[in-house]
């Protein structure tokens, strides 16, 4: 039994990158003011403080365990993610979401185009008119979009 997998790593890994936000959180943003209260750092130290615990509970879980075997169908959520990412570089943030949601609704879940096209339709306008329109978040364009 080979202690060093991923069941394992992940939980290193996660810890080692919250220890690096907490430090950013605490030394370079700040974390709080007697007079102003909480500093940019307050909220990614709290995070950090948290991720590290459950990181700390999840490797120790993992310890000893064997090896977790991988099938083709949970990759595809990293395939995904690295579309959404490089589309987002073309097309921007939200059209390249709404392209992964068709994709994954049509061809992973098998879902009918009308159910498809209602789902993708009524989360673009949710997203759009709630944090574009209302909450004025500005999201990526992409090359296409800047263009415009």
């Amino acid at each position: 039994m080979n202690k060093m997998n991923s069941r394992v790593m992940i939980p290193a890994a996660t810890m080692l990158i919250a220890a690096l936000f907490l430090y950013l959180g605490l030394v370079e943003f700040g974390f709080w003011n007697e007079i102003n209260g909480p500093l940019p750092g307050f909220f990614p130290s709290l995070a950090s403080i948290l991720l590290i615990i459950i990181s700390a509970f999840a490797l120790k879980g993992a310890w000893g365990s064997e090896a977790p075997k991988f099938f083709g169908i949970e990759l595809m959520v990293i395939a995904g993610c690295i579309g959404i990412m490089l589309l987002t570089f073309l097309i921007g943030l939200i059209p390249s979401v709404v392209v992964y949601l068709v994709v994954w609704l049509r061809i992973v879940e098998k879902t009918p185009w009308i159910s498809t096209v209602k789902v993708a339709g009524f989360m673009t306008v949710l997203v759009i008119g709630v944090f574009v329109l209302w909450l004025k978040i500005p999201f990526p364009t992409g090359l296409i979009g800047n263009l415009f």
